[in-house]
């Protein structure tokens, strides 16, 4: 047979046992399948809220320079040190999971307790240079969880399409090569038995006849 089968004994026990067996296959192949679209369509959604994202960080960070740089032209480095490390100080992030179809990806936050600032003592324009980095800030971070996201799912569609592959392509064939080869094998046994039987049901006849 051009596809190669599955080497077991040639019994009806064991036929039975493989239909059972291609059933489960069949439905190993129906979940697994289903869980691999689920993975990519979350994969696809991922890589282009990635894209997006990072173009607007791009923007946003080319916005926070131009700001921060008039900002330096009112007040000194250190008053800017100063002012980053406040802020800082008042940030925390929160790293949680979610589950995607049996993956654990990671979800980070940042919360943050900045209250108002004297502007007697920050200029506006720094304090909205602030807000303008704590915006990308956000975004790096959102950007961080997006990507091991991305990661960590492409590495279970691959793992999940090799299985798909394999039972498609490789068991689920031979299996089913194994069933039709051992039950072409069982009807010829079966025709040979009633040839046989035939013959002897005949020569039987004949002693009958001659005695």
């Amino acid at each position: 047979m051009s596809q190669q089968i599955l080497k077991v004994r040639p019994t009806k026990i064991e036929l039975i046992r493989l239909k059972r067996r291609i059933k489960v296959a069949k439905r190993l192949h129906k979940v697994l399948k289903d869980r691999l679209i689920i993975l990519s369509q979350e994969l696809i959604a991922l890589i282009r809220e990635g894209m997006s994202l990072r173009m607007q960080t791009y923007d946003q960070l080319e916005k926070c320079s131009r700001t921060l740089h008039k900002s330096s032209l009112l007040t000194t480095p250190l008053m800017i040190d100063a002012f980053a490390s406040s802020r800082l100080e008042k940030s925390k992030i929160v790293v949680g999971t979610r589950v995607v179809a049996g993956v654990k990806a990671p979800v980070i936050e940042v919360s943050r307790k900045v209250g108002e600032y004297d502007p007697s003592v920050y200029p506006l324009i720094l304090i909205d240079a602030g807000k303008c980095y704590d915006k990308v800030i956000d975004n790096v971070i959102k950007l961080a969880e997006i990507e091991t996201s991305i990661l960590l799912i492409g590495r279970e569609v691959s793992r999940v399409k090799r299985r798909v592959n394999a039972l498609e392509n490789i068991l689920i064939p031979r299996i089913e090569a194994t069933i039709k080869y051992l039950s072409m094998k069982f009807e010829e046994r079966e025709r040979e038995d009633k040839t046989r039987m035939k013959k002897v049901k005949q020569m039987l006849e004949r002693r009958r006849q001659v005695s």
